[in-house]
């Protein structure tokens, strides 16, 4: 059951490439979002941070779903998050969650973009901004597969690192004998299997690891 005071999730959230640009730091989100909280006198019930992950869509976002759990649980009564962008970048699952938001009796406020979908206004606001986020990511899209595509033409690397190879000079790689037995047995196991998790538990039990450490999971190998 819900507290009688204004009780508030809040969601942060920045991309691979966001972390790049200035304001969108998970702490800069954090701490203006619990300033704006306490000048609304609100308490805080926990916060929701997905590192380095796309708003795409939320299905693969692990504290958006560890969010919407609490939500459907009546554990707030608001949601705050920076801009929808970083709530969400898809018309459909911005409709979606709306939907349900309302069936649990939980608003959303937008920080620098000043809507409150407790309101009709705010309602429709967080549809005309969301329709614009979509289109944003999808021309953002546009442009970096255009750019891949022309360093791939030009016979240069399209991405920082490779599980199996190392960096030798700024377009050229060598292979990583070690890291091609990982790579190899993933192969090899998948051939066998054709399950993505039994090969990730393979590779945990032979003590493999990625590029930064990262224990072997179903979606890094499909990666």
């Amino acid at each position: 059951m819900k507290k009688e005071c204004n009780v508030v999730a809040i969601y942060i959230r920045v991309s691979t490439l966001d972390q790049a640009r200035e304001g969108y730091s998970l702490d800069a989100q954090e701490a203006a979002l619990r300033k704006w909280c306490a000048e609304h006198k609100y308490e805080v019930y926990d916060l929701y941070a997905d590192r380095g992950v796309s708003g795409k869509d939320i299905d693969h976002r692990p504290d958006m779903r560890r969010l919407m759990r609490d939500a459907r649980d009546g554990r707030f009564d608001v949601v705050c998050f920076w801009a929808l962008s970083r709530f969400t970048r898809s018309v459909q699952d911005l409709y979606d969650t709306m939907t349900k938001f309302q069936k649990w009796g939980v608003s959303m406020v937008s920080y620098t973009e000043s809507f409150d979908t407790s309101t009709p206004m705010g309602r429709a606001m967080i549809g005309i901004v969301g329709v614009f986020a979509q289109l944003e990511r999808e021309l953002t899209g546009e442009r970096v597969s255009a750019a891949l595509l022309t360093r791939a033409e030009q016979g240069k690397r399209t991405c920082s690192e490779i599980l199996g190879y190392d960096k030798l000079g700024k377009d050229s790689f060598q292979i990583n004998q070690k890291e091609a037995e990982y790579v190899r047995f993933c192969f090899d196991r998948y051939l066998e299997r054709k399950n993505l998790s039994e090969v990730a538990a393979l590779c945990r039990e032979k003590g493999f690891r990625g590029k930064r450490g990262k224990v072997p999971e179903a979606y890094t190998i499909s990666v």
